[in-house]
Formats: structure tokens, sequence, C-alpha cells
């Protein structure tokens, strides 16, 4: 197996539940780069029959199908990709506080068609797909110093506003970026950070997910 398709894993601790005093560890892919598109079709235009305008009309095709099937109210399955299905909730209303926030509905009769929105899409992938992926057990590199590490709150303050200076406001995956931790953990500090009695950032509902903005700005 080429050294450019090892799968790097970091060791991380597992937070501990209130009452919890036995520290367990697991592991999450530590993830190079995101490929897009237009990487994906030459990439595939290399190693394939097929060009890059024709793979991409066809990945065209494909997304407009899926959205009318999905809207159909049709599960969709890929033979040997995987089962995409629709995941439905209510929507957000935006408080006096700027934030959103989720309403609470005491009356079945009062979830009406307008309260509901799509938030996103389930994905699960089919054996034949992980069969694949686990085949060769030599594909796994474990990376060095990979625990998560507490971060000082002046430090944490000080690269968030720098960032919010530069790019305006950051999302939970940028959080998790920027100070190396994991989805759970980078939720937990941020829902800390924007409960706090003066809290310095807020939370709002933009598209299918939050971003946090600095508070004042």
């Amino acid at each position: 197996m080429k050294a450019e398709n090892t799968i790097h894993y970091a060791v991380h601790p597992t937070p501990l539940k209130p009452g919890e005093t036995v520290q367990t560890y697991h592991v999450r892919q530590v993830r190079k780069t995101t490929m897009r598109t237009r990487q994906l079709s030459e990439h595939v235009s290399q190693h394939g029959m097929l060009s890059v305008g024709l793979f991409e009309m066809v990945l065209d095709e494909l997304k407009r199908e899926m959205v009318e099937q999905l809207l159909s109210g049709h599960d969709l399955h890929l033979d040997g990709i995987g089962r995409f299905s629709l995941r439905l909730g209510t929507k957000k209303k935006k408080g006096e506080d700027g934030r959103w926030h989720a309403k609470t509905y005491l009356h079945p009769e009062d979830l009406t068609a307008r309260e509901v929105e799509v938030e996103g899409i389930t994905f699960v992938p089919d054996k034949e797909m992980l069969t694949q992926l686990n085949k060769d057990s030599h594909a796994f590199t474990r990376e060095k110093d990979s625990y998560e590490q507490e971060v000082p709150r002046a430090k944490l303050l000080k690269i968030l506003a720098d960032y919010c200076k530069a790019h305006g406001s950051f999302t939970r995956s940028t959080f998790q970026r920027l100070f190396g931790v994991s989805r759970y953990r980078a939720q937990q500090m941020l829902d800390a950070l924007v409960s706090e009695p003066f809290p310095k950032y807020f939370r709002e509902k933009f598209g299918p997910s939050y971003i946090y903005r600095k508070t004042g700005t």
C-alpha cells in the first residue's frame, strides 16, 4: 500500500461523565485536507476512462437525482456505497438576545409543515465499503503526541479574537482545527463559552449549522 493512502489516527482521552473516575481513551482520524470536486475529477481522469468534464456532469446529474428522490420521501441506496436519508427537525427562532433557540411545542397540532425543515442527511455506509476500507491493517498509522491538551483561557480567547478579526465568525469545525480537540470536546467548550454570565461570544443559526461571533461586533 502506498504511503499516501495511509490513514492517520490520534489517541484522545474520553471526556469523563459526572461520577466517572476511570480515564479511558479512544481513537479519531487525523484528517489531511478536503478533496474538492475539481480535484477528485482530475484524479479520476488521470486513473480512469472519464474526462474531467464528463465526471463532473455525472456528479451534477447524480446530485439532481438524489435531491429529487429524497424530496419524494425515498431513502437512496447506492450499492457498494451506502444509504442516504433525510434528517428532519424544527426551525429555530431568533430570540431577543439575538441567538437562535429551539421552540418548544406543547400541542401536536402546532407542528405544522411551516415548522419543519431538513436539518441534514444521514449516510450509512454499505458493509462492502467498510470491508474495503478495513482490508489492510497496515493502512493505519498512529500520530505521536496526539493527546488533547487543556487550552489556557487567555490563549483560547486570543486565538478566537484574532480569527474573528480576520474572518468575522467561526464554526465548530473551525474551533476543532484551531485547538486540535475532538468534536465532543469542542462542543463542550463552545457551550461553556456562550453560557458565561457575560459571554464574549454568541451563537447563531446559519443555514443547517451554527456560527459563533464575538459579542458586540
